[in-house]
């Protein structure tokens, strides 16, 4: 009978490091917020129609805003899993984020996604392709596509033709405007 109590502590013992070593492991490796500033993307349009350039040119920090942006509207991911924070970074021709999830307010979990950008109007799309908890792959199906509405800040006239990711950079390339339509965008 006293071998069996000490192995019940023992395997009590080991199974309560096991739930501990899996919340450290799972838990985010950096402090993230959902803090943002506004990306000023109807100006710098302007200005590019102006220019005559056809071209769009956001940096990584302009992306990391505008994606931070688009999840504070929505921080409660599912009921009980709630983002505090994320940090967007382009890595080739993807969508890498970091994002810090807390499960049932108790649990904090530490994410990177990867996404693939695609341009539907009037939204830009990062549709999930790799997810991961530290070196662990985990299932795509967890998680949603998410919309960035890069259309709703742009002047109504401007079409967007296609969205490219390179060079740290995603640049948003325009449809050629008709002279009416530059007519009215300069006014």
């Amino acid at each position: 009978m006293k071998k069996f109590i000490i192995a019940c502590i023992v395997l009590l013992l080991i199974s309560g490091l096991a739930v501990v070593g899996a919340l450290w492991y799972v838990s985010p490796g950096e402090s993230l917020d959902l803090r943002y500033q506004e990306v000023p993307l109807k100006e710098r349009a302007l200005d590019m129609v102006r220019r005559m350039t056809p071209e769009l040119v956001l940096s990584e920090d302009d992306v990391n805003q505008l994606g931070k942006e688009a999840l504070a509207g929505q921080a409660e991911y599912q009921p009980g899993v709630v983002i505090t924070g994320a940090k967007f970074r382009l890595i080739g021709d993807r969508l890498a984020a970091d994002v810090n999830i807390k499960v049932r307010d108790l649990i904090p979990i530490g994410l990177t996604l990867t996404y693939r950008l695609d341009w539907k109007e009037p939204d830009l799309i990062a549709t999930i392709e790799e997810a991961k908890v530290k070196d662990i792959t985990i299932s795509n199906q967890w998680f949603d596509d998410v919309f960035i509405p890069l259309g709703s800040y742009l002047p109504e006239l401007l079409k967007v033709d296609q969205v490219r990711i390179g060079d740290e950079k995603l640049t948003v390339k325009f449809r050629t405007p008709t002279l009416q339509e530059m007519r009215k965008l300069l006014q």
